[in-house]
């Protein structure tokens, strides 16, 4: 595929618990920094003292106007970043079919869970009421259309953790297909009580600072966050001269279904959509540089994850960006993507914060130390409750 023909990367934003940018995130990600706090502020939970989690910093949090939720804020700042690193404002795009998709897993079922708790012991209000007319008025991706000012095609896409992931990959389609000329996409979620005691309650979550793929892990911690990234097609890129931060060549998606919170062991849907991807970017295992792995660190996600990359991808260097970032659930797939892509564009590959020792079950060690890479396109992917697997190539702004 020529550059002419690829799907090019015009601006990309991101908020999360290592940086309020890309280059902060990855900085951050680079030296193992992150947020990392008991959300006591932010959940009503008897478990706030016990486990911590990646939050996005207080200040940065402080600024939300009063009349937004925290995954719409995340995802505003995120994208008026990625237009800002393009060059050009919505309303010049105002003339051509820009589509929004938008990747959540909490937001669009959980965030009017007081509305919810006050109908459960039977004292609503009529303010409530029209609380919940609000809420189901305001769907993520038209809420962030109209934000915008676009007129074009908009789908919020719930895949659970695989959201964020889709959502670039649907993006890409549209794009190529000739729906849009530009789509904004990524995703966003916030620490909520839903998420942050459900993890605790399935006893996957863990007091400590997860450690993916180590033999010594005991369980995830999660975050929040947004990343936005502009997809452009190459007429539209040319007629705007937007810059390219990247290419996303390939997308792969595939539901094996096989439990409701429980990844399949044999990783039989992520071969599926690592081996859809990998085809739909016309790339071979050999040429990728990396995959950013979906890296949660519980027993069974890093295992099934590790069986679906020796039989894909074997001999390909892993790295687990969650343990700077968390697990930034519907966020997850466009956090990493941006993550993927700075790497890919600066040359470098972080270590794998967290971890501490191989564990000879998985059979693969991720990075320990920052080290150089020279190949320029890696594949970044996704698990999700449902059987939910979803997967993204992505090519270095200047690779040939």
């Amino acid at each position: 595929m020529t550059s002419s023909q690829k799907v090019s990367v015009a601006g990309m934003g991101c908020i999360c618990a290592c940086g309020h940018t890309p280059e902060s995130a990855f900085e951050g990600a680079l030296r193992g920094e992150a947020y990392f706090a008991f959300p006591v502020n932010r959940v009503e939970s008897t478990y706030t003292s016990k486990f911590p989690v990646f939050m996005v910093p207080p200040d940065i949090c402080a600024a939300k106007p009063a009349d937004m939720t925290f995954s719409q804020f995340f995802f505003i700042e995120a994208a008026k970043q990625a237009f800002e690193q393009a060059g050009i404002s919505p309303r010049q795009l105002s003339s051509k079919r820009v589509g929004v998709v938008v990747g959540s897993s909490v937001h669009p079922s959980f965030h009017c869970f007081e509305i919810y708790k006050r109908w459960k012991h039977h004292t609503l209000t009529a303010q409530d009421v029209t609380g919940l007319k609000n809420y189901l008025a305001t769907p993520l991706a038209p809420w962030v259309s109209r934000f915008f000012g676009f007129k074009g095609p908009v789908q919020t896409v719930v895949t659970a953790c695989a959201s964020g992931t889709d959502a670039i990959g649907m993006a890409k389609n549209w794009i190529e297909t000739g729906l849009c000329d530009a789509v904004l996409c990524g995703g966003t979620d916030e620490i909520s009580e839903s998420p942050y005691d459900g993890f605790i309650r399935l006893l996957v979550s863990t007091p400590q600072k997860c450690r993916p793929f180590s033999k010594d892990r005991t369980g995830i911690n999660i975050g929040e966050g947004a990343a936005a990234l502009l997809l452009v097609n190459a007429d539209t890129a040319r007629e705007f001269h937007l810059p390219c931060h990247g290419y996303v060549l390939g997308y792969g998606n595939a539901c094996d279904g096989f439990h409701p919170t429980a990844p399949d062991p044999q990783g039989t849907g992520l071969q599926q959509a690592l081996t859809f991807a990998l085809r739909d970017a016309n790339v071979q295992p050999q040429d990728l540089a990396f995959v950013n792995a979906h890296g949660t660190a519980s027993q069974a996600n890093d295992s099934a994850e590790a069986v679906a990359f020796r039989a894909v991808i074997p001999d390909v260097a892993v790295w687990g960006s969650k343990g700077v970032t968390g697990h930034t659930l519907g966020a997850a797939g466009a956090v990493e993507a941006v993550l993927s892509l700075q790497a890919l564009n600066k040359c470098i590959l972080p270590a794998t914060v967290g971890f501490t020792m191989a564990d000879e079950k998985l059979g693969l060690t991720p990075t320990m130390q920052t080290v150089p890479i020279a190949k320029r396109v890696a594949v970044s992917d996704s698990l999700a409750f449902g059987g939910c697997n979803a997967a993204i190539v992505l090519e270095a702004c200047d690779a040939a």
